[in-house]
């Protein structure tokens, strides 16, 4: 089985890049796990959350990696030895034992040879996926930082701008180590938007799936677990294009002059144009 993960930044786009690697019959694609949250209502080994019906687990599996994450040493004794061994050696021997079941299972059920999950978060912890699956695909979603800033800034009024810009500049210096590996693959918004068909085939090529047009409608009849997106309007909608440039109309000159200053190493080296 291959294994993949999208990584990124809030309001980055990786909830639709997700439905897209979804729909191909071959992969199936959690919809944020938070893994390493365990504790968060949010995760898939919470037993008090939802997450875990949408995707179909049983319950006697989750309550089975919920012990297993609950079984760690208290928090200081975890955060002695963190410093000790620069790493987190319970996280990673948690993730370890639940994940790959987790993915496996997932897998199965949806009759798929390729499997993954979408969550942003992920990409603070890198050094672990790639310990627990050594031939992992990682998918990496960027955006423009001015379209990610007003997203950001707007999305139910939260004026969360340069909270979320500041997280993708520190997400970016955290994973451009990684990015010239063969299993890491940059995908862009704008491409993904625009440019669909081929940005899409350059996906599934990756993953070492075959391409067909047919693989870019959503179809809910054909989803074995539609609940995993039918609550996030953008996952289950056509593709605008104009949803990539939707700032140039709505954010102020002089944030963008502001924004493009800060960013400009991540322009740079990902080809946006000032």
């Amino acid at each position: 089985m291959t294994v993949f993960f999208c990584v990124g930044s809030e309001k980055s786009g990786t909830t639709l890049l997700a439905r897209m690697l979804d729909q191909h019959p071959e992969v199936a694609c959690l919809w944020e796990s938070y893994a390493f949250r365990p504790g968060s209502r949010a995760s898939i080994f919470n037993p008090d959350s939802e997450k875990w019906r949408r995707h179909g687990f049983s319950e006697s599996d989750v309550r089975r990696w919920s012990r297993i994450w609950n079984a760690q040493p208290q928090a200081f004794f975890r955060r002695t030895l963190n410093r000790l061994t620069d790493n987190s050696l319970f996280t990673t021997s948690c993730f370890r034992q639940t994940m790959p079941p987790a993915l496996a299972d997932f897998a199965r059920r949806c009759n798929a040879s390729v499997a993954g999950d979408k969550w942003p978060g992920h990409i603070r912890y890198l050094d672990t996926l790639l310990s627990v699956f050594p031939d992992v695909r990682i998918i990496y979603n960027v955006r423009d930082p001015r379209a990610l800033w007003n997203s950001a800034q707007r999305f139910k009024d939260r004026r969360r701008g340069d909270e979320l810009l500041n997280l993708m500049l520190e997400n970016d210096e955290r994973i451009r180590p990684h990015l010239e590996r063969p299993n890491f693959l940059t995908v862009r918004y704008e491409d993904l938007v625009c440019e669909t068909e081929e940005t899409v085939r350059r996906m599934y090529e990756f993953l070492g799936c075959d391409f067909s047009t047919r693989y870019l409608r959503y179809d809910p009849q054909g989803d074995p677990y539609p609940d995993r997106w039918n609550w996030v309007p953008e996952a289950r909608g056509r593709i605008d294009p104009s949803h990539a440039f939707k700032w140039k109309e709505t954010v102020d000159p002089a944030d963008i002059a502001r924004i493009t200053t800060t960013a400009s190493s991540f322009m740079d080296h990902h080809g946006y144009g000032r």
